[in-house]
Order: C-alpha cells, then structure tokens, then sequence
C-alpha cells in the first residue's frame, strides 16, 4: 500500500519543476528571392537542446530562435534562408533522462 501511494504521488509531480524549457513550434525563414542569395554562400548548421531528468526537472532552450542564432554565431550579420530543420530525441535509462535537441540547417546571405 505504501508503495502504491509514493508511486501516485510521483506520478501527480512528474513535469511541476519545468521551468523556462521552450521547444520549437514555428519559425519562417527567408526565401533565396528574399536575400542576396549567392552560389557562395556558406551551409551552415546551428543546434539547440533541452534536457530532462526523473520526469521531474528541464531545463534548456531547444527553440528555432536558439538553434538559428547558433547556426550564425560565425557570422551574425547574415541572414538564414533556405533552411531546414530537424528534431533529435536522445532518451537514456527509460526516459529518466532525456534530451532534445532542434537542428536548423541553412545558408548564410548577405541582407
């Protein structure tokens, strides 16, 4: 009986210590038209992470906004276009701990 009742109230707490974690939801990019796009910009690839440990505590910043400003770290007065992303999930130990990771691709333009 014990462990029944620790077990429900692990389960009433899981994701209450989630604070400041932000995941990806929608990001518009320039268009080739949009930028001066050249056949010499650079391909360049950003990535951004969050991560969670015993369904109780994340943190991390795995939004677009995070991963493009990684992508242009190099150089911060391009512009993203023709971009492309994608969404990696890293889970260990049955999901005690996870990551998540936001992987942008793109080309670096001139404004």
């Amino acid at each position: 009986m014990r462990f029944l009742v620790a077990a429900l109230a692990a389960v009433s707490l899981t994701g209450c210590l989630y604070t400041d974690v932000r995941m990806p939801r929608a990001y518009r990019s320039a268009t080739p038209a949009d930028v001066k796009a050249a056949p010499a910009d650079a391909a360049v690839t950003g990535r951004s992470c969050m991560r969670s440990l015993l369904f109780l505590f994340a943190w991390g910043d795995a939004g677009y906004a995070a991963a493009a400003r990684d992508a242009l770290k190099e150089s911060p007065d391009a512009v993203l276009y023709d971009v492309k992303s994608d969404v990696k999930l890293n889970s260990y130990l049955l999901g005690l701990y996870s990551q998540s990771c936001t992987i942008v691709t793109g080309r670096a333009g001139r404004p």
